[in-house]
């Protein structure tokens, strides 16, 4: 009696392991396999559609195409793209500026720490910014072109490790930007957004 009392208590305890193991799965991987939900007051942002937002966050009137790197340390897509966000600057640093975005001016600090020191942080609490891009998830790409229109605005790739060469849509936006060609048109798995939710703050600022 005792012994089957004993196993069955093993049994229980190997149970509620498994679960704890599924639940951390689902909350680590499953869940960014799966598109960010849309929120209810989204506006969708076309393709060469003129975006207009505060100047005081950041200039609409310049010289060279801007990128937009909309991040969140606490989003683990936003930290495993990094590399590869940081391999695309290094390539086109000579004719687009880059920016990284982020929603919380709480996120400062700990966003200096993964950041490159001479990359410039908008702080967009009151998603402003995200708003008139037509962004509403971490990690994503915004180009604007020199007129300040949309060029793009979606994923870096279609794997969340940024692997898979053949679905480089930031870098392949980058190429025909950089050639002065028509916005190149890829599947919804390039403009779908996945990773995590951009959350709701106020007040908006800018650190170099």
């Amino acid at each position: 009696m005792f012994e089957r009392m004993k196993i069955a208590g093993l049994s229980i305890i190997l149970s509620l392991i498994l679960c704890a193991i599924g639940l951390l799965f689902w909350h680590q991987e499953l869940k960014y396999l799966r598109p960010t939900p849309v929120p209810r007051d989204y506006k969708v942002v076309l393709t060469n559609e003129v975006l207009r937002f505060d100047d005081r966050l950041l200039s609409q009137k310049h010289s060279k195409h801007k990128l937009l790197h909309f991040f969140s340390p606490d989003c683990p897509c936003s930290r495993f793209n990094l590399k590869h966000f940081f391999s695309l600057r290094r390539k086109y640093i000579n004719e687009v500026d880059f920016y990284v975005v982020i929603s919380n001016a709480e996120r400062i600090e700990a966003t200096k720490k993964m950041i490159d020191p001479d990359i410039p942080i908008l702080i967009d609490t009151d998603k402003k910014l995200a708003t008139a891009c037509g962004v509403y998830s971490t990690p994503q790409a915004v180009l604007i072109q020199t007129d300040n229109k949309l060029y793009f605005r979606g994923n870096y790739n279609r794997s969340r490790y940024c692997i898979d060469k053949s679905s480089n849509y930031v870098q392949m936006a980058l190429d025909s930007l950089s050639m002065q060609k028509a916005p190149p048109h890829f599947s919804e798995l390039a403009t779908k957004s996945y990773g995590c939710g951009i959350s709701e703050d106020k007040n908006a600022s800018l650190f170099q």
